[in-house]
């Protein structure tokens, strides 16, 4: 059923339907798993609380709504093993999954007409079938990606983070800059990225508190900061650039430090950091009018808001005539890389935005 299933389309009306419902939907699910007499569905949300299980439900609907929109279920079944795995290392027993999909199937047809219901509703049988799969799955820690030759630099700086020493990490960022050219954007690129990706994870397998996890990045971006702002800047050309995340992104360090390199390129940039709406986000592009849009997604739950509002960007009816970059771990984190095929350029690394700055200036 697993290679079936991959294969499988649910038809624009069925998504659209299950996209306008899904607020009733999440709060049937939410209402009815509170109310059943179920103790290991009491005991899982009595474990993380009525807020974080609402949350949970929120970020679980917007994830299978990505995948869908994008046909990509690589995206929904690594989540899956994800979660899995990050209840797993709280002592959840994840076999209340197993029952939560029960009601995702009842909540979903009993908000949609049963022919949309039964599409939808497919994905929520692959999952029942391949519980035990992804219960296995889980159990498998994905390992970051690093060059072993950085493998003692990246271990001293993880220790320095930890620990919360700014001022030695602060020095060892400078002391090895030597060997990356002082370029800051290679170090970020080979041990930065992969130091908060792990940070993320140790926080996500409960090895450490939301508020060690929480310092760590603050610290990273304080002090990445720091070096980035003297980097060579050329604003000879008068170019405009937007830069931004999309959806409920925590982290903008990323998009901060791909928005300098840009500058380096003559662009003068505009970074949107916060967290606006997408209504809000398309309009500050129309109004500025750049010549480069940037946009970035690390969480698999903001995909299809990513790929909507590219999509209006890139429609015939509007105004806007610049180019559109994207990327971000949202888009490369699996086997099959997920690829928004309105945009210029999906970006996976600083090297493809420096080929393509490259190429569009030469134009």
């Amino acid at each position: 059923m697993k290679n079936s299933i991959l294969k499988y389309e649910v038809t624009p009306i069925s998504l659209e339907y299950f996209k306008q419902r899904s607020f009733e939907i999440i709060f049937d699910v939410f209402n009815c798993m509170n109310s059943v007499e179920d103790d290991l569905v009491k005991d899982y949300i009595s474990s993380i609380g009525n807020e974080e299980f609402y949350e949970s439900l929120k970020y679980h609907n917007d994830v299978v709504y990505s995948s869908l929109l994008t046909k990509n279920y690589d995206l929904m079944i690594d989540f899956f093993i994800w979660k899995y795995s990050v209840y797993h290392s709280r002592n959840i027993d994840l076999d209340c999954f197993f029952k939560e999909y029960d009601f995702w199937k009842e909540s979903i047809l009993n908000h949609l007409y049963p022919s949309h219901a039964s599409e939808i509703n497919i994905m929520y049988d692959y999952l029942i079938s391949n519980h035990q799969y992804l219960k296995i799955k889980a159990l498998k820690t994905k390992n970051i990606m690093l060059n072993k030759e950085y493998q003692s630099l990246f271990d001293e700086l993880l220790s320095n983070l930890l620990s919360g020493q700014k001022e030695q990490f602060h020095n060892l960022v400078k002391k090895d800059l030597k060997e990356f050219n002082n370029n800051i954007f290679s170090f970020v690129e080979k041990l930065i990225n992969p130091l908060m990706y792990e940070i993320g994870q140790m926080w996500q397998l409960n090895k450490i508190s939301v508020a060690k996890e929480h310092l760590s990045s603050s610290l990273i971006d304080e002090v990445i900061n720091d070096f980035i702002q003297n980097s060579f800047v050329d604003n000879s050309k008068k170019l405009v650039a937007i830069t931004s995340t999309v959806g409920n992104e925590l982290h903008n360090l990323g998009i901060k430090i791909v928005g300098k390199f840009i500058e380096t390129y003559g662009y003068s940039v505009k970074n949107i950091t916060s967290k606006i709406s997408t209504k809000e986000l398309i309009n500050s592009i129309y109004d500025l009018k750049p010549n480069l849009v940037v946009l970035s997604v690390t969480l698999p739950s903001n995909v299809a808001t990513l790929q909507e509002i590219v999509k209006e960007l890139k429609s015939d009816y509007n105004l806007f005539n610049g180019l559109v970059v994207v990327g971000g771990q949202g888009l490369f984190n699996s086997k099959q890389n997920i690829l928004i095929k309105e945009a210029d350029l999906c970006c996976e690394t600083l090297d493809d935005l420096d080929n393509f700055l490259k190429k569009i200036n030469t134009n």
